[in-house]
């Protein structure tokens, strides 16, 4: 039985997934952090890449919503319960990550005593990215955890 709930995860996931290829394709293979801020284009290009992504996962949202027509989704009990603790699991992942990158920034860059801007960018993006992508696989784990206990 596929649910709401499982259908919304997986459209999250191949859509924060492209999303963030995407992202990490324009902002590593232009020069890096380097110089990201530097190059409108390339920082209008990485807003034009996560703004069509918002606007996708919203399309999404909307597409898979309750109907009004009674043709519904599935969605039971365990969902409220799945997305209940994938949010708490994706939330612990996120500052999780911001730890840690701010970390090894802190680190690769502690001698050189300056942080080029463009890693900024690059954690403001990505941590967007990760954090529905951290939602949408936590989601996915669960639902297959719950589905395989009854």
């Amino acid at each position: 039985m596929i649910t709401q709930t499982k259908i919304r995860a997986r459209f999250g996931l191949g859509i924060w997934g492209l999303v963030a290829a995407a992202f990490g394709l324009v902002f590593f293979l232009g020069g890096g952090a380097a110089t990201f801020a530097d190059d409108s284009i390339r920082m209008g290009i990485a807003a034009a890449i996560l703004g069509s992504g918002f606007i996708g996962y919203c399309s999404m949202l909307y597409l898979t919503r309750e109907k009004k027509d009674g043709i519904a989704l599935i969605s039971d009990e365990r969902d409220l319960e799945i997305a209940r603790q994938a949010n708490e699991i994706a939330l612990v992942a996120v500052l999780v990550f911001v730890y840690v990158v701010c970390i090894a920034l802190f680190l690769g860059y502690e001698t050189a005593g300056n942080l080029p801007i463009g890693w900024m960018w690059f954690l403001a993006y990505a941590t967007g990215c990760f954090g529905l992508l951290a939602q949408a696989v936590a989601t996915l784990v669960l639902h297959s955890e719950m589905s395989v206990n009854g």
